[in-house]
């Protein structure tokens, strides 16, 4: 029983991480943009001009043949990055670096790649293209993962998704989640890969991806083996079989059946193990992979000899021959431990201990040669890493004292340009108040002006007011010295008519001049001296009646009397009436004015 248990582990002791790069490298074929049209491309493009488009399809054709004929690929991509330096194309720069560091990939030369890939990024990064920059981590990662880098390489991976959401790429963020699987599952955390490979299989059903669901199907089925899981693993590889068979993928279907091998070696079940290393076998064989049959052929050798068919060790010994052949030393290594564990379970012990002895000769040597590779690297890496750190920080504090700079030029600037703002206010503002300094004085000066003017014309109207009332006063003044006068005419006509009192003939005629006289002086004085004063004192008269509508004809030519400060006997003379009559008109007159005392009569006349 231990010895078939060493025999079945001797199986699987090709290294975990190396076969699932290869499925890393299966997943990413798709990534690549092939042209159906590639040769009428070729004919097309010597007949370009170097401008943009011409750097477009030399980019198409690089891509092309960017892992099928790599110095041809070279050849389109530099050709691309020559035009496009040219013609200051920014985006063809970053591309042309970015596919020539994938060719470095393929070609193995991984430190001239990420040196290429390095310089792409710094170009693609001042761009919009996240696609580019997106497949870059992706290529950076892969690099990563086989240098044994895990750590960068899942970060990589992590930016190369977060890029993919953006642009909404989902066949390449399919095979990022697929490719951090492939790196926990090298790690030997299977059940952490199984989350990432379920969620690419999500995405490969959404997108309709068949070769892609295969591979993902593949993966999930090697994480469910390393769990131990060996049902739900070989179920697993025969769905991702039959996707490849209906596709006719000749080294996917060749590699189911090499899988699907091994499980079923695991489970004791070594008649049908045979049958699909068989098929496995005839498939490497048919496309020239000598790789694959030799695999297939130690894994065939295992299942056979666990059988008891006795060319078990000749079917190895071949396989060993053909990787000294080929000068592999991992699979001549491989080839003598399982060679060993075959002589021992048929109790060769001796050519066991002659294979094994070589078996661990070859790891210590495969072993010293990858540390001194990997040491070689990674001091190549660190030197590397700490030049691009130092030209960083360099560059980081050049870029601070630019900003540094920039912000005390703004700052200045703007502290300038505040000062400047606020002189123009201030002598906005002094011209401002100047110039209302200027209107307020001449509104000064001008309603100075205008009080002046103001007073004249109410001094020259209170002038023309008293002259006019001296004219009026002057005129009543007439009328007293005109009717004193005619009331001594009348007393000698009285007089006259007294002596002639018996003569009718006589004393009538005067009678009747007398009579006349008096009526016509009155009449005609009164009417002129009216006119005069309504001239004088307009509207006296109606403001009068609107105080009191009550009042006669004979108060009211009072009133207008005393409005010129006349004395009672003057009216009196005036208006041919006795002192008394003239005292009862006023005490009337007071009275329907609701005046309390004559002394008030007179000035209230005058206000209004």
């Amino acid at each position: 029983m231990n010895r078939f248990t060493r025999l079945v582990l001797a199986v699987f002791s090709i290294s975990t991480s190396r076969m699932f790069l290869l499925f890393l490298f299966i997943s990413g074929i798709h990534i690549i943009h092939a042209s159906d049209n590639i040769p009428e491309l070729e004919k097309s493009v010597s007949d370009m001009q170097d401008d943009t488009a011409k750097v477009n399809v030399l980019l198409t054709l690089g891509e092309h043949y960017c892992s099928i004929e790599n110095d041809k690929a070279l050849m389109y991509l530099q050709e691309a990055f020559t035009i496009s330096t040219t013609q200051k194309y920014t985006e063809g720069i970053g591309k042309s670096l970015l596919w020539q560091g994938r060719v470095y990939y393929y070609k193995d030369d991984y430190s001239l790649s990420i040196k290429y890939l390095d310089k792409a990024k710094e170009v693609l990064e001042t761009t919009s293209k996240l696609d580019a920059l997106a497949f870059l981590y992706f290529s950076k990662a892969s690099i990563s993962s086989i240098r044994g880098d895990y750590i960068h390489a899942l970060e990589m991976f992590k930016e190369a998704i977060k890029l993919t959401e953006i642009t909404g790429n989902v066949k390449l963020m399919s095979s990022s989640y697929s490719s951090m699987g492939v790196v926990l599952l090298s790690r030997g955390n299977p059940e952490k890969a199984m989350v990432y490979f379920k969620e690419t299989l999500s995405i490969k059903k959404t997108i309709d991806d068949q070769k892609g669901i295969s591979n993902t199907l593949t993966c999930i089925g090697k994480s469910y083996e390393a769990l131990g899981a060996l049902d739900s693993s070989l179920m697993y590889h025969n769905q991702a079989l039959k996707i490849r068979t209906g596709l006719k993928m000749e080294r996917s279907i060749a590699s189911s059946e090499y899988n699907i091998g091994g499980i079923l070696i695991k489970m004791g079940k070594y008649a049908q193990a045979e049958k699909a290393l068989q098929i496995a076998l005839e498939n490497f064989s048919m496309l020239e992979e000598k790789t694959g049959i030799i695999i297939t052929n130690l894994r065939l050798a295992v299942a056979r000899n666990s059988q008891g068919k006795p060319d078990a060790i000749e079917v190895a010994i071949n396989a060993l021959e053909m990787a000294r052949n080929i000068d592999n030393p991992n699979l001549i290594s491989h080839g003598y431990k399982i060679l060993s564990d075959i002589y021992f379970f048929n109790n060769n012990y001796k050519e066991s201990y002659e294979c094994l002895v070589k078996h661990k000769a070859l790891q210590d040597s495969l072993f010293t040669a990858d540390k001194e590779r990997l040491l070689t690297e990674f001091e190549a890496q660190f030197q590397s890493e700490r030049k691009d750190n130092e030209i960083k920080l360099l560059k980081g504090k050049s870029e601070i004292q630019r900003k540094n700079n920039i912000l005390l030029i703004t700052f200045i600037t703007v502290l300038v340009g505040v000062i400047v703002l606020l002189i123009f206010l201030f002598r906005l503002k002094a011209t401002a108040f100047n110039r209302q300094q200027k209107l307020r004085e001449q509104e000064n000066i001008i309603h100075a002006q205008e009080k002046q003017i103001t007073e004249k014309e109410n001094q020259i109207l209170q002038e023309q007011l008293e002259s006019k009332n001296r004219e009026l006063a002057s005129k009543a003044l007439e009328m007293i010295r005109f009717n004193d006068t005619i009331s001594s005419i009348i007393e000698k006509l009285e007089r006259l008519n007294n002596n002639f009192d018996k003569d009718p003939e006589v004393v009538k005629p005067v009678k009747e001049i007398i009579l006349e006289l008096e009526n016509q002086t009155k009449q005609n004085i009164w009417i002129e001296f009216e006119k005069i004063f309504k001239n004088i004192h307009s509207g006296f008269y109606e403001r009068l009646l609107e105080i009191c509508p009550e009042l006669t004809a004979t108060e009211i030519k009072t009133a207008a009397l005393l409005k010129l400060n006349l004395t009672t006997k003057e009216i009196a003379a005036i208006a041919f009436k006795s002192e008394g009559g003239i005292k009862t008109t006023r005490y009337r007159l007071r009275k329907k004015l609701a005046l309390t005392s004559d002394d008030k009569l007179i000035p209230f006349l005058m206000q209004i």
